[in-house]
């Protein structure tokens, strides 16, 4: 069966602010970026321009898509309508890398309290 990240979009697509209800829609990644600072230093009178940032979400993913699929994931992911979330980008890439590398790994045991014998104490006894 395969992973299906539609699960990842939210249900709710409302909420209510002082008794008005307002209804809310998904909207592509890079219409987040306006809330976040540039990555690199702009030139004065310049836009900062954090498009690099989903392209490279997208070409890490792309790396592991069959050459096939490339221009139907660039397709979808140009949609203004029904777009794939930053949400659903960040998890498809974590899974792929997870998939690929059996991450992540299992919790380790938990450690012994107390020092435990190094190899000076037992040659000191």
């Amino acid at each position: 069966m395969p992973k299906n990240f539609d699960d990842l979009i939210s249900q709710e697509r409302t909420f209510v602010v002082r008794g008005e209800t307002f209804t809310w829609r998904d909207v592509r990644p890079e219409i987040l970026t306006a809330f976040q600072p540039a990555e690199e230093e702009k030139k004065e009178g310049e836009e900062a321009d954090n498009s690099g940032i989903w392209k490279q979400l997208d070409e890490q993913i792309q790396l592991f898509l069959v050459p096939e699929d490339a221009e139907r994931w660039a397709n979808l992911r140009s949609r203004e309508d029904n777009p794939v979330t930053i949400v659903q980008l960040n998890a498809i890439l974590e899974w792929l890398v997870g998939e690929q590398t059996e991450r992540p790994t299992q919790t380790p045991s938990p450690s012994g309290t107390g020092r435990g014998k190094t190899g000076r104490s037992l040659q000191a006894a």
